[in-house]
């Protein structure tokens, strides 16, 4: 992409400007073009908080809307990337190149691949204003290009996911390219094969359908869940496994890591079991209410790891079915929020309605509830705010209850 003189001076004096509203008001000077203009700032605005090391870096080039949206952003990136480790990787997904350049700076040498030339262009570019020098680009498509390329230490691979009308698919098999079909020639090319995948995805069945996988990260950020990334490898192979992610030796063997991380500003929240330890650990189930609900946070609610949790926090689930845990103890380090109980209401719609009519504003959420919290909030007719929350869900011995608490 080759931008005249007159185009970045009127992208760098507009930089903070509406996006729409530019648009409708382009510019009158005819060496500018508002093509460019439009893309670039939409792109540097995004990448703001998504790309912050590349959006302080100056000349960076961003790339149309839909390749921006569907990158990594810089935390997950450099997740992945400290999950493996060797001389060599090769992306067959390049894209906007956010997860190549992450896992250049941690190998020796690399392949960037991807079939849109403009994309390639673009990565080129910003390879240079990065100071990134050891990947090579490769313009095209996995499927031509597999067999030129490895073997190397790690592949990594974001398959697709929209089929040929633009929807979105989530199954392996609707996805570009259907890795049922790849997975054996890629793990031939490679010790560690790292594959994310959509938040969507049914973990276990996946998990089926991938027997090679040794660990399951699902990854979230400021308490949204971001991606699910699977780590597969040959019988043969060595798995390599950072050792900023060790996996105990105790529990290597009894199935696949399942590792529920959220990222956020201040601290890095971490869950850690294995398939074979969360399905055989009973579960703690609470007799009676403590002095604090907590709530698991969203990796940890995808990968259904409650056990898990349970045990390494010593907090007691409401009811088998019922995502929620109770403790007399407060858990400052909890990944998820904290909430101090205040009153449990037995769930009467006329009697709790009368219990709670006190309350004009409450934050409301159903967990194994007969009712949505819409129409909890309708039969107890309370707006939508405040600092009160009502959880209307089930406890042991199937009783409908809904608890009134504030945040910790």
């Amino acid at each position: 992409m080759n931008i005249n003189e007159k185009t970045w001076q009127y992208i760098a004096a507009h930089a903070e400007d509406d996006v729409a509203r530019l648009a409708l008001h382009p510019s009158k000077d005819p060496q500018v073009d508002m093509a460019v203009v439009l893309q670039q700032i939409a792109g540097r605005q995004k990448a703001k908080e998504k790309l912050p090391e590349w959006y302080a870096t100056e000349g960076v080039l961003y790339p149309k809307k839909v390749s921006l949206e569907q990158c990594s952003s810089s935390q997950t990136a450099e997740y992945k990337a400290s999950l493996v480790e060797g001389d060599s990787f090769a992306d067959f997904s390049g894209g906007f190149g956010v997860d190549t350049i992450a896992l250049a700076l941690k190998f020796t040498k690399g392949y960037y691949v991807e079939p849109q030339e403009e994309l390639c262009e673009l990565f080129q570019h910003n390879c240079k204003v990065l100071d990134i020098n050891n990947v090579n680009i490769v313009n095209g498509t996995m499927e031509e290009n597999l067999a030129a390329i490895g073997p190397v230490d790690t592949i990594y691979l974001d398959p697709s996911r929209r089929d040929v009308h633009g929807r979105k698919v989530v199954a392996l098999e609707d996805c570009v390219p259907n890795l049922l079909e790849w997975k054996e020639r890629l793990l031939a090319k490679c010790n560690t094969l790292m594959v994310k995948l959509s938040p969507m995805i049914d973990i276990f069945q996946t998990l089926r359908d991938l027997p090679e996988t040794y660990a399951v990260h699902v990854v979230a950020v400021e308490g949204e869940c971001k991606e699910v990334v699977f780590l597969l490898t040959r019988k043969d192979a060595p798995w390599h496994v950072s050792t900023t992610d060790p996996i105990d030796s105790d529990t290597a063997m009894t199935g696949p890591a399942i590792i529920a991380v959220d990222i956020n500003k201040t601290a890095t929240f971490r869950v850690e079991t294995t398939l074979d330890t969360e399905r055989t650990t009973p579960p703690r189930i609470a007799t009676e209410l403590g002095t604090y609900l907590y709530e698991p946070n969203a990796a940890v609610m995808k990968a259904g790891i409650f056990n898990a949790l349970s045990q390494q926090f010593q907090i007691q689930k409401l009811e088998k079915n019922t995502n929620l845990f109770t403790a007399d103890e407060l858990r400052e380090d909890f990944p998820g929020r904290v909430f101090r109980i205040e009153a449990v209401h037995e769930f009467h719609p006329r009697k709790i309605a009368k219990e709670l009519s006190h309350l004009t504003n409450a934050s409301i959420a159903a967990r194994n509830f007969p009712l949505s919290a819409e129409e909890l909030r309708k039969t107890l007719k309370i707006k939508d705010g405040n600092a009160c929350y009502l959880f209307g869900c089930t406890l042991s011995g199937n009783k409908k209850c809904v608890i009134q608490c504030r945040k910790h």
